[in-house]
């Protein structure tokens, strides 16, 4: 079996089966003497058939050595990450992605990197969009969250208060009391000076 006699009918040689394509190999064939043996590409293993051969799904065992994803293709694999994560030059582990330090992250003021994301915050006095990205000023006073006794004045990241005439404000910075005018140099008065709220009158003995 294997060889075939010549037309001198005496000389026998080897038939190549793979050169005939009678092998039934699914892949590569290797000729022997007398007979033959099939074998696969790289990333493919042979069935109990010697013949067939099929992929080898390398993300089976251990992922494949991947960090995090393992993506199993024809003859071979390849590992990938999850977002906000990127591969590094061994093409199997995966580390985290700073989009803080890249300056990919499109904060308008802070940054915070986490493990495969980020957020933004804002400094004092500002609150960020429902973009969660851009931050604009908080206007105290038009949402009366200032706590200021009387005049509210709106600056950038924050807000100072300040008193009508005949008013000033405490060391709190937010309280106003009125002045009593009568109480330095009666006013100004020649005689009687009565305090008023905000103001003061003159009157006489």
């Amino acid at each position: 079996p294997g060889y075939e006699i010549l037309n001198d009918n005496r000389t026998c040689v080897d038939i190549d089966e793979c050169v005939r394509n009678i092998s039934g190999c699914n892949q590569n064939c290797t000729n022997t003497n007398s007979s033959y043996f099939c074998s696969c590409y790289p990333g493919y293993e042979i069935l109990n058939d010697n013949r067939t051969c099929v992929d080898i799904d390398e993300c089976v065992c251990n992922i494949g050595g991947c960090n995090q994803n393992c993506n199993n293709n024809n003859g071979s694999y390849f590992c990938s990450c999850y977002p906000g994560y990127q591969i590094q030059d061994d093409n199997s582990i995966c580390v985290d992605i700073d989009e803080c330090a890249f300056n990919t992250s499109g904060c308008n003021q802070n940054c915070t990197n986490t493990n495969g994301s980020y957020f933004c915050s804002c400094h004092s006095g500002y609150e960020v969009l429902n973009n969660n990205r851009t931050c604009v000023v908080i206007d105290e006073c038009a949402r009366n969250i200032n706590r200021c006794n009387q005049n509210c004045t709106n600056t950038n990241g924050s807000y100072f208060c300040s008193c009508y005439p005949g008013y000033q404000i405490l060391n709190d910075n937010r309280t106003c009391v009125d002045i009593d005018e009568c109480v330095c140099n009666i006013g100004g008065c020649n005689q009687n000076c009565t305090n008023t709220n905000s103001s003061y009158f003159c009157s006489c003995y």
